[in-house]
């Protein structure tokens, strides 16, 4: 049986995500470290796309929906970090 995918969740928690970085900055998602460079923190990641998931109210019917969310957020933020590592000079 084919899986169908819904892109609902995805674009709430896009949204959510583009909200929150607008609030706080990406330095929210960021967990730092003294030895190393600053990584993407995974909970931060995940309470979005959880607060986007109770936002839509859909029946959940892919079961890898959140996971799928989860990285979507995940490039996106990644992407976003490599632009502001470039553009201030790093």
């Amino acid at each position: 049986m084919p899986i169908v995918v819904d892109l609902t969740l995805n674009a709430e928690a896009r949204r959510s995500l583009h909200r929150i970085l607008g609030q706080r900055g990406i330095g929210f998602f960021l967990k730092r470290s003294r030895r190393g460079p600053a990584r993407l923190d995974p909970r931060r990641i995940a309470w979005v796309v959880e607060a986007a998931a109770r936002r839509s109210r859909a029946p959940r019917l892919d079961p890898e929906a959140l996971a799928r969310a989860r990285r979507v957020l995940r490039r996106e933020l990644i992407r976003r970090l490599a632009e502001s590592l470039v553009d201030a000079g790093l």
